[in-house]
Parts: structure tokens; C-alpha cells; sequence
């Protein structure tokens, strides 16, 4: 099969690899779709999460299963279905806790094991969904990115009636704004660079500044550690901010504003049992998820389907790499 692998800091390759072989409780999927996500961009220009190189990345994919293992009790041959790519071990105590997504020893596609920009790729059956035939591979695609901007939202806290900011136009800025309407928010601000990307988020009010005291809600949607302060700066009191994004450089934070008005700090990593949340988000005719997937470009393009990804935020908003 034809795959990218990674093979060390900005060396995204075209490799030929063996069809991998599913173990007992794993479905062997061909690849229909799979979207390139901004973390995707950092893990090839700078490695934060440690991967041991050779790996083939991605970590968004929907396809069709074609091999079963023999323990695999509810999926079948040719079943369409979207992953999850975050795998918990069951049994460390974060797990044992309830807390999966903060497991200890957790896999993931693209960082200790190989994800789905590649024609095959494996994963436990316990991490699939079924998707129906009206969903687009593509869409079926941004399950995983639907589950964790759930898990956002909900780390925010009782959203109805209040007015919500989100920090960020990017992808994920945009499923957030959308998921905070549908939680209840009577106004969703949302502030950004990219005009582009900007007027696709329905519904939201554009904030090109953000005043202080706005907000009884701010989502951190980027990983930029200015948007932090203008988070913070524009809580209400007794407001919550939740990150989201990561911003890997020290932030200085005014903890005297966090004490006098009383504010939270939350934050939002993985998802907390969200996957049939999202799954039900992406059969949600009105929250026009579709509308993520900008554009569509075949595997044998990948370069440009990248460079689009990198460099093209005037145009684009989420990039899939179809398979045929």
C-alpha cells in the first residue's frame, strides 16, 4: 500500500508498506478519506510529542472495513465507519478513574502507532463508528475533531443564555462556535485573522477586537499565547476560560485578575466519551458540518493538499486527502 510516513523533521514521505494484518479485536479499514489537522503540520515541522521516526501520520480517517479480526463482534466487512484515533489501555488508574481520554499510557494514530494517511489502517473495533451511506467520507472523516471541540464545550460549563468567545477562526474555532450555539448560548463572539475563514462560522458575531468584560465564556482556539490575555481580559466575573489549543511557551498569566473576579481556568484535552455525541453531531443536517471540508484532493497530490493546509487560509478551511 502506499502511505506518508514521517521520517524525521520536515520529511513527510511517499512510502510503499505491507497491508497491514488487524489483530483479535481490530478492523483492518480501507481509507475513503482522511483530513489533515493542524497538529498534523506541527508533528512534521517540529515533533512536540517525541515520535519515533519512521511513522505514517494522520489521525482523522473514515473508509471501509475489509478485514476483521476474529474477536470483532459488531462490525462487518464493508461497514462504513469514521475512527477515533486516541487509544485508552482500560487499565492504568486514569482509566480506571473513567478518565480514558487522559490515559497514561495512551496510543494514538501518528504518534506510537501508524494512522490513516495511507490506502489500509488498523484500529480497535471499540473506537469505530458506523456512519451512514447519506454522510460523505470526508465529513465522516472529522469525527475526532468534532469529538474534542465537544469536550470544550462541556468543559465550559452550563452555556445556556450566556455569551460565549471564541479565540480562533481555524477549523476547530469554527466546529466550537457551532457546537456553542447548539449548547444553548445566546451570543457566540468569535474574533480571528483570516476574513476567509471568518464569514463561515454561521450565526457568530464577528470581533475583529475583543473588549474586556464581554464574555462569561472565552475558548481558547488557537495556540497563541497573546490569545490567552485576551481570554482572560475578556471574562466577565466568575467567568471560565478553557484552553483548548496548546500553547507550548511559558504565558504569563494575571493571577491577581483571577482572584479579585473570581475566574476558572479549564482545560480541554481529548474527548471525554464524546464519540456518539459527535457521531449524532455529524448526522446534524443543521450543523452543516460539511461545510468544514473546504477541499477534497487526492492522495497522489499530497503536496499540494499540504502546502494548501500550511499556507492557504484565504481559501481553505479543512483539506481531505481522498482515496480511490
Amino acid at each position: 500500500m502506499q502511505a506518508l510516513q514521517l521520517q524525521g523533521i520536515d520529511q513527510l514521505v511517499q512510502v510503499t508498506l505491507p497491508v497491514p494484518v488487524p489483530k483479535e479485536n481490530e478492523v483492518l479499514i480501507q481509507t475513503k478519506a482522511a483530513t489533515i489537522c493542524t497538529s498534523d503540520l506541527h508533528d512534521i515541522s517540529s515533533n512536540p510529542f517525541g515520535i519515533q521516526y519512521p511513522r505514517v501520520m494522520g489521525h482523522e480517517g473514515a473508509g471501509i472495513i475489509v478485514q476483521c479480526g476474529a474477536g470483532v463482534k459488531e462490525l462487518k466487512l464493508g461497514n462504513r465507519v469514521a475512527v477515533h484515533p486516541v487509544v485508552p489501555c482500560g487499565v492504568c488508574e486514569e482509566c480506571m478513574r473513567g478518565l480514558g481520554h487522559l490515559c497514561s499510557n495512551m496510543g494514538h494514530f501518528g504518534i506510537d502507532r501508524d494512522g490513516c494517511f495511507a490506502q489500509y489502517f488498523l484500529q480497535r473495533e471499540d473506537r469505530v463508528r458506523k456512519i451512514p451511506e447519506d454522510i460523505p467520507f470526508a465529513v465522516g472523516a472529522l469525527l475526532e475533531p468534532v469529538a474534542v471541540c465537544l469536550e470544550a464545550v462541556s468543559r465550559a460549563g452550563d452555556m445556556k443564555d450566556k455569551t460565549a468567545l471564541i479565540v480562533g477562526d481555524g477549523p476547530f474555532g469554527n466546529i466550537i462556535a457551532r457546537l456553542a450555539k447548539r449548547a444553548g448560548a445566546q451570543r457566540v463572539l468569535v474574533n480571528g485573522r483570516t476574513p476567509f475563514r471568518l464569514q463561515m462560522i454561521p450565526g457568530a458575531e464577528i470581533l475583529t477586537a475583543v473588549p474586556d468584560r464581554v464574555a462569561d465564556i472565552a475558548i481558547l482556539a488557537v495556540g497563541n499565547a497573546e490569545a490567552i490575555n485576551t481570554c482572560m481580559k475578556a471574562l466577565r466575573p466568575r467567568g471560565r476560560m478553557v484552553i483548548f489549543s496548546s500553547v507550548h511557551q511559558p504565558v504569563s498569566l494575571d493571577l491577581f485578575s483571577v482572584h479579585v473576579r473570581e475566574l476558572e481556568i479549564a482545560g480541554a484535552c481529548n474527548d471525554e466519551h464524546k464519540i456518539d455525541d459527535a457521531l449524532a453531531c455529524i448526522c446534524d443536517a443543521s450543523l452543516q458540518l460539511e461545510n468544514i471540508v473546504t477541499h477534497e484532493i487526492a492522495f497522489n497530490d499530497w503536496k499540494e493538499a499540504f502546502d494548501l493546509a500550511s499556507n492557504g487560509h484565504d481559501k481553505a478551511l479543512k483539506v481531505a486527502l481522498v482515496f480511490n
